[in-house]
């Protein structure tokens, strides 16, 4: 293409004229600002790319290429009919021709649930390369109509900084059976000096289109769709499938036909560490770049699936990209499709980076909790309507329409890209868990809930994992999550951590885990008490990598809404005083070496390098205090059996290897038996692990001795009845 002078008169053969006066000309003219220097820094500025002139649908083929031998195609001409037909919705997603800069534009002002809102991502092009350059959003537009033109106005919100804000968008209004016509978007600032145009040719009508890979486990009959009126419900009544779900949403879900069967055992239980794996080896679409791609793994059962535990789902892509792929465990949905359809959205929806409506209060800008919100992401026991009435599962299926709610719905469609996209920000970059400061202490708390948190070692050395002792306490009786599900990887608990750098980290746990709250009813005054390790963050990385103090604070959401702000701990983190101290923090704060404390050991070869640290720590720098951390993580993994997943859907199972288990808890757990070493918390749940492992292999005497003895050291040291119920076999 040759170049376009400033402000030349440009001919282009086969297009009518911009200002649609005439409609049959072989050629029309119209002006573009271009900068002389060829430079496009700003694609709503003055000087960005050529305007980009298409004629409408008929350009492109269904996967939006345009077919320049179409250019000298006319539009078909619909004759006149007795009475008018209704227009055509103008929402959807537009898209200008590749010159600078590609804009892709999504107008949502009519059709299904309209937002009344405009959004775009541009994308710049150069030769052969295309990469993305930014987001804009209008949250609200003025919208003009006359009988031949939609004229839609409204000042953005972008991801660069520039002066041209407000947007112009006119569409020609076409009657229901023509072609889709083209968009025009002229940027200007609100002074009125006019920026770039565009001309954007009808792309789809979905916002957004994401290619879906579902793989089943062997012996797991995956969701195929639900009647919505096949139980008592809100909304009309359809036949919804987890891609019909998002449908409705206004993103379009493509099964991408490579659904494999991973052949388990029919005993074979999956853990983090496997699932992680599994993500990595089995996704035919997995990569290390942002991609509108996305992993359902339909599998029968999870090791924390067990009577006393309601895991349904986990979004697990854990280090590197995040947010590309998800698990359904249908140990406890198989007979239910309604809940399997719930499991499912769901947990993709996490894939978006979508957040519980009970976490609202973490997005940014922050909004108040929703736990009255109808909606894929809420809890359905957790459901309080506005202004009174019935609460609870019952009360939220009666009235669930199946959808998601309003605020929800705006991220999905005109989220910034790469808030949304897989592989994108770290799941809570730009959606929620954003704060400016840890949280202040209330000035009243009438709820009878206390939350107190103290780091395991108070001036640990560079290093050494973090581990936080968190306890909630009820001064009168009343339900809350059990003790299990106060562990940040619930997400009912949230952490924030400042750091001696100057910034304030809220802990995005690596490992999230959706389950239906379970609901105990503690006596008043009772404690229950749950250790996590929070050193290693999903976003950030390692967060405790400097010596200095850092101060951390925890809240709690409770079951009916309130927010629990705990006390304020302190940690000092000393800087270590030896070379081997140097060495060991060195191989401590690796990013696989914290992913693999996190997964409490692994045979990903994705983590090797993790691994091998830990082994090094372990037997070449024993006495350092690091090493029991090292030393647990170890003998974790082998206490367990680990699963992975080979590329023709088949898995090989290795068995847990009880012999180097013992020899690494055991230890561990007799050095944290007086003064240092692990906290009590984690002793009980190695201890209580390790039992189980030796129960499964046949040995029970040695399964009812070691609980006998963990047992007895908990009521040594006034553990609450919840600990000690944990603990009984």
């Amino acid at each position: 293409m040759t170049a376009i002078e400033p402000n030349a008169t440009t001919h282009v053969p086969g297009f009518r004229e911009l200002d649609g006066v005439e409609e049959n000309v072989e050629q029309i003219a119209f002006r573009v600002p271009v900068n002389p220097a060829g430079l496009t820094t700003d694609p709503s500025g003055p000087y960005a790319a050529a305007a980009q002139v298409l004629t409408g649908e008929e350009l492109f083929h269904g996967d939006g290429q345009q077919d320049l031998s179409e250019l000298d195609v006319a539009a078909p001409i619909v004759p006149p009919v007795p009475i008018p037909l209704p227009f055509r919705t103008a929402s959807g997603r537009y898209r200008s021709q590749p010159i600078g800069f590609q804009l892709e534009l999504r107008v949502d002002i009519d059709g299904r649930r309209p937002l009344g809102k405009l959004s775009g991502d541009y994308y710049a092009v150069s030769g052969a390369t295309v990469s993305y350059f930014g987001s804009w959003t209008v949250d609200a537009v003025t919208v003009a109509a006359t009988a031949t033109t939609l004229t839609i106005v409204g000042t953005a919100r972008t991801t660069w900084p520039t002066t041209f804000t407000v947007a112009t968008v006119t569409i020609p209004r076409a009657r229901i059976f023509q072609p889709a016509p083209p968009a025009s978007i002229r940027w200007s600032t609100p002074t009125g000096a006019i920026g770039a145009t565009y001309i954007c040719a009808w792309a789809a009508g979905a916002f957004r289109t994401v290619e879906l890979e579902q793989d089943c486990e062997s012996g797991v009959t995956p969701l195929a769709s639900y009647n919505t009126g096949s139980q008592p419900s809100g909304g009309p009544t359809r036949t919804l499938s987890t891609a019909g779900a998002y449908g409705e949403a206004g993103l379009q879900m493509l099964d991408t036909g490579g659904g494999n069967i991973i052949n388990t055992a029919a005993n074979h239980v999956w853990n983090n560490a496997s699932l992680h794996n599994a993500m990595q080896a089995h996704f035919s679409q997995w990569q290390e770049a942002p991609q509108w791609k996305v992993w359902l793994l339909h599998a029968q059962r999870h090791e924390l699936t067990t009577p006393t535990s309601t895991l349904l789902g986990i979004m697990f892509d854990q280090q590197g990209l995040q947010r590309q792929g998800c698990a359904t465990f249908y140990e406890r949905i198989a007979t239910n499709p309604r809940t399997q359809l719930y499991t499912c959205v769901h947990e993709l929806g996490h894939c978006f980076n979508l957040f519980h409506s009970f976490h609202k209060q973490f997005m940014n800008p922050p909004m108040p909790n929703r736990v009255h919100s109808l909606s894929w992401m809420n809890y359905p026991r957790f459901y309080v309507p506005l202004g009174g009435g019935p609460t609870g599962e019952p009360a939220f299926w009666a009235a669930f329409p199946f959808q998601f709610d309003d605020l929800e719905l705006t991220h999905l469609r005109h989220g910034f890209r790469n808030a949304v996209i897989m592989g994108g920000n770290p799941f809570g970059i730009g959606a929620a868990f954003e704060a400016a400061d840890d949280y202040a202490n209330y000035i009243a708390d009438t709820t009878g809930l206390r939350l107190q948190v103290k780091a395991a070692h108070e001036r640990p050395i560079l290093g050494m994992p973090i581990v936080l002792d968190i306890s909630l306490t009820t001064d009168r009786s009343q339900r809350v999550n059990a003790r299990e599900q106060l562990h940040p990887k619930y997400g009912f608990v949230q952490v924030v951590i400042s750091r001696p750098r100057g910034d304030v980290i809220v802990h995005r746990p690596p490992v999230t885990h959706c389950a239906t709250p379970e609901l105990v009813l503690p006596r008043s005054g009772e404690s229950l008490p749950i250790s996590a390790y929070v050193g290693y963050d999903a976003a950030v990385g390692q967060i405790f990598e400097d010596p200095g103090v850092y101060k951390i604070r925890a809240t709690y959401a409770a079951p009916d809404g309130n927010l629990i702000i705990s006390n304020l701990a302190t940690v000092r983190v000393g800087a270590p005083h030896s070379v081997e101290g140097d060495i060991v923090a060195d191989l401590m704060l690796g990013d696989q070496t914290g992913m693999a404390l996190t997964l409490l050991g692994t045979d990903s070869p994705y983590l090797s390098n993790g691994m091998d640290a830990l082994e090094t720590v372990a037997e070449e720098y024993s006495q350092h205090p690091s090493a029991i951390y090292a030393r647990l993580a170890l003998g974790m993994n082998q206490a367990r059996p680990f699963a992975a997943v080979q590329p023709d859907g088949d898995v090989i199972v290795r068995e847990p290897d009880l012999r180097r288990a013992d020899y690494f808890l055991r230890g561990a757990i007799d050095e944290s038996r007086g003064e240092g070493g692990l906290d009590n918390k984690t002793v009980y749940q190695a201890a209580a692990y390790l039992a189980d492992s030796h129960a499964k292999a046949g040995d029970t005497e040695g399964a009812q001795q070691l609980r006998a003895d963990i047992r007895d050291l908990a009521q040594q040291n006034n553990e609450p009845p919840s600990v000690i119920q944990s603990l009984e076999g």
